[in-house]
């Protein structure tokens, strides 16, 4: 196996833990956790309103596993229904949020083949699938308002911020021995707030340029560079899978 005896820093948040281990274990890599962010759900009655109207929007787009995930748990707090109505269309990004809606309540009525939040809503606008609708956007609150710009100027949009991503509250202080010690191969950067945190975590004093990260997508790689690092890969797809594709090319590339 590529990635036998590789050790890998994993930053992705707790409930994220066994999904990346399921990617990278059967490759022979150790994953090592030390989280940086932590998701919590938003407060109640910030979402009450559009959600306790669900019925109103002809979509509701999913742009992440997180946002479908709380939304439902939001759902069937303030409802008590499961499900969506069917006259309510769904829409998600990739094939991780599908599973995630397929699982709580149906098959989605479109699957976007993209990465991005613009993709997916740029996929939709080209089908002329959302033009002069009501649509509802459950997004986390560090999201960026790209899709909701461009969906503005077609239909009526509703954003809620159905999760919050904060900094994690726990430092484990033998993690950070292990990366000053250079005792790893990589560090595994999945967002942008992930590397932001990371930098807070670790100390100004504590980063170094030596540092072999890899990042999934341009924009998390964006933040990687702006902290003074670098990424030695990036995977465009925003996959644990497709992250760890890359990692074994690289590998493959330096043997």
């Amino acid at each position: 196996m590529i990635l036998k005896d590789k050790i890998f820093i994993s930053t992705v948040n707790t409930n994220k833990s066994a999904e990346i281990k399921r990617v990278f274990e059967p490759l022979g890599a150790t994953i090592v956790d030390f989280p940086m962010i932590e998701i919590v759900g938003a407060e109640l009655a910030a979402v009450r309103g559009a959600i306790s109207r669900n019925e109103d929007f002809d979509w509701i787009i999913f742009t992440s596993t997180n946002g479908a995930s709380y939304f439902y748990t939001f759902l069937q707090e303030i409802t008590g229904q499961r499900n969506l109505s069917k006259f309510t269309k769904i829409a998600v990004i990739g094939q991780s949020t599908e599973k995630v809606v397929k699982k709580l309540d149906r098959t989605p009525d479109f699957v976007g083949s993209g990465n991005t939040a613009e993709e997916l809503v740029n996929e939709l606008i080209e089908k002329e699938l959302v033009s002069g609708l009501n649509i509802l956007l459950p997004l986390g609150n560090l999201a960026p308002d790209l899709a909701q710009k461009r969906l503005t100027k077609i239909s009526e949009v509703t954003r809620i911020d159905v999760y919050k991503t904060i900094r994690s509250r726990h430092v484990d202080h033998t993690k950070i021995e292990m990366i000053t010690n250079s005792q790893y191969d990589l560090i595994l950067f999945t967002s942008p707030s992930g590397v932001e945190n990371f930098l807070v975590t670790m100390g100004k004093e504590n980063i170094s340029p030596d540092f072999r990260i890899a990042s999934i997508g341009q924009v998390t790689t964006q933040a990687v560079e702006k902290i003074g690092l670098k990424s030695l890969i990036t995977s465009e797809n925003s996959t644990y899978e497709g992250l760890s594709e890359e990692i074994v090319k690289y590998y493959k590339s330096i043997v």
